[in-house]
């Protein structure tokens, strides 16, 4: 490591380099689905820095990392310009932290303080909650593509990979600090060329022996992509005749269009039709939230629907089961009469439509269920007793119109649906207003659902659901595996908020990852982008695709068997999944230990006395003698 002061201006030049070259590798900036190859050495500049002392080189840190972290979270202008500032900048301290340790510790090879500081800060980043941090983007999530690694996931999930790459980049350190030659001598160039190459070597290896469970044909599922602007849900225009009828015509239209040439019978239709998130009007109520309602439990005061009254609630459930029912003409309709319909469908089906729709009889083909993303009340104690809370959520329906309990969001969007964690901060709660007209009311009533997936034969399938932002963790994948068996994972998320901005294409980089992590193929089912099947290998089977390959804010339909695992197949937990609470911490420890026993045990130099931590400033510059 070279002990010579680096000026702040290229040390920032550096940190910003490194960003550079990240946000130019990640999904969707140049590639759809990122340019790995240019992730590899991308950490060498910063790591190259971050071992240099100089003045103010906290500060010009900190500044590289927040300009580099504004740019991988760039899609949040689309949405709400004024929070990515902060959700830059905080995130930024921790590895500009970081970087104070690497200048105190003692000199060891880059390749392997740089992944230790790079490591130590990401874990921080994940695990600290907002506004503290934003754990959104993480080094390793750039190999999602790289099928030659990426199945190492089933062991070490994310954070082995982001370890490699720094570990590479670290070692691109000290090839430079040799080339300059500075005192990094022959064997400790050894350790470097070990310690760099090392970790992506053994992943690699991982990989190679790595095997999802042996797989057979799952469910039969069709997916339909509404392709709608934000701006439909967001104006809260109406959302029967400007959500609902429009995705009825085109999931009657792929029904027509994806059904294989020649088939009859049961193979003719899938099992299962899915829509995205929020998709279905009305709001549900189970039995528990409409005895809530008429005994007078209401919202908190700050909430949407505040101010309704009973009969409101009722009409909201009663809307949505109507509509369910006029998909699979389970019973007749309590509130949406003849009229109702042949105004919706003048224009769409016909009046064909809403003859059948009149008759009770099915949209849907017989023997096919649907699922769709869902609002619906949980009844909770609020500040001054019970209140009623909104829930994101996924329902499935048989075909004979039975109804599963709502599979309930985990993790809910700060800002977007719950405003708790920033009510310390005024300024932000109110451009949240001036968007949603209202603090948002949403929680978390219970564990994350697993709902059974009927077939037409006779089978059910076991489907762990995510909810939109979800998708950006661990856990939603790993928990429910703990729990119990899990043949495959569905995604239901709307993206749209974010327009063709490279958010869906991070998205889509999770649930690879998330996939290869957890041995199951992920379904991901959207309202604009990108829906799609990953195989248990974090392969992508099949997507909805558009003209020139667009998949992004585009309407569009696809029906694929979920491959799932057979019979007699090892499908046990990965050693991801059963360690996947452990994972940052033991990540983060091993990172810190590393860093701090590299500042306990510093070299001494020939005829000199040893060198304390207490003998360099912050900033990894020698305290100047006294006088």
């Amino acid at each position: 490591m070279s002990d010579a002061p680096l000026a702040p201006a290229k040390r920032f030049g550096l940190v910003a380099l490194t960003w550079g070259l990240l946000a130019v590798a990640q999904p969707g900036a140049l590639a759809g689905d990122g340019l790995w190859p240019l992730a590899l050495l991308a950490v060498g500049p910063w790591a190259y820095a971050v071992g240099r002392p100089g003045r103010r080189a906290f500060l010009a840190e900190w500044a590289g990392h927040a300009l580099g972290l504004a740019a991988v979270f760039a899609w949040m202008l689309e949405f709400m310009p004024a929070i990515l500032l902060p959700m830059s900048a905080v995130p930024a301290l921790y590895p500009a932290f970081a970087g104070v340790l690497v200048r105190r510790a003692a000199r060891l090879p880059l390749a392997l303080l740089a992944p230790a500081a790079w490591v130590l800060a990401e874990t921080v980043r994940w695990s600290l909650p907002v506004p503290l941090s934003f754990g959104w983007f993480r080094l390793g999530m750039l190999l999602h593509d790289a099928s030659w690694i990426v199945g190492s996931a089933a062991w070490f999930g994310t954070w082995g990979l982001s370890w490699a790459l720094a570990a590479l980049g670290g070692l691109a350190a000290d090839v430079a600090v040799a080339a300059r030659g500075t005192r990094l001598v022959p064997a400790r160039m050894g350790a470097a060329l070990v310690l760099g190459l090392g970790p992506i070597g053994a992943l690699a290896a991982l990989d190679a022996a790595a095997a999802p469970p042996r797989t057979a044909d799952g469910p039969d599922l069709l997916i339909v992509q509404s392709g709608i602007e934000q701006e439909i849900k967001a104006a809260r225009r109406d959302s029967f005749y400007d959500l609902f009828v429009p995705q009825v015509t085109r999931t009657l239209q792929a029904l027509h269009e994806t059904r294989p040439a020649g088939a009859t019978g049961d193979d003719a239709f899938p099992d299962v039709v899915l829509w995205g998130e929020t998709f279905l009007p009305g709001k549900l109520a189970d039995e528990a939230a409409m005895e809530a309602i008429v005994r007078g439990v209401r919202p908190a005061p700050w909430a949407p629907a505040a101010q309704l009254d009973g009969p409101s609630f009722l009409y909201a459930d009663l809307k949505a089961r109507d509509l369910v029912s006029a998909l699979l003409g389970t019973r007749p309709l309590r509130v949406l009469g003849r009229r109702f319909w042949d105004d919706a469908f003048a224009g769409e089906g016909g009046a064909e439509w809403a003859d059948r729709v009149a008759r009770d009889e099915a949209l849907l083909p017989p023997g096919t269920s649907f699922l769709s993303g869902v609002e619906a009340w949980a009844v909770v104690d609020g500040d001054e007793g019970e209140e009623l809370r909104s829930v994101n959520a996924v329902s499935l329906w048989s075909p004979d119109g039975r109804q599963s309990p709502v599979a309930s969001k985990v993790h809910l969007v700060p800002g977007g649906e719950t405003g708790a964690p920033l009510r310390l901060f005024p300024f932000v709660l109110d451009a949240i207003r001036r968007v949603a007209s209202a603090i948002p009311d949403f929680v978390v009533p219970g564990d994350q659902g697993v709902l059974a997936l009927p077939t037409r034969d006779g089978r059910a399938f076991r489907a762990g659901i995510a909810v939109c932002y979800d998708n950006a963790f661990d856990d939603v994948f790993a928990e429910p595996l703990r729990r119990g068996p899990v043949d495959l994972f569905v995604v239901v998320s709307n993206e749209a908020w974010y327009g063709a901005s490279p958010e869906m294409d991070h998205m889509l980089a999770f649930t690879r990852i998330a996939a290869a992590a957890a041995g199951r193929a992920i379904v991901r089912a959207t309202n604009s982008g990108i829906s799609c099947v990953v195989g248990a290998d974090g392969e992508v089977l099949a997507l909805v695709q558009g003209e020139g390959g667009r998949r992004k804010m585009i309407s569009g339909a696809l029906r694929a068997t979920v491959p799932v695992p057979a019979d007699g197949a090892d499908a046990g937990p990965t050693f991801f999944v059963r360690t996947e609470p452990l994972q940052p911490l033991l990540w983060g420890a091993l990172a810190g230990v590393l860093l701090l026993g590299g500042i306990a045990v510093r070299p001494r130099t020939a005829g000199s006395p040893r060198e304390t931590p207490d003998s360099r400033d912050p900033d990894g510059n020698p305290a100047r003698p006294s006088p």
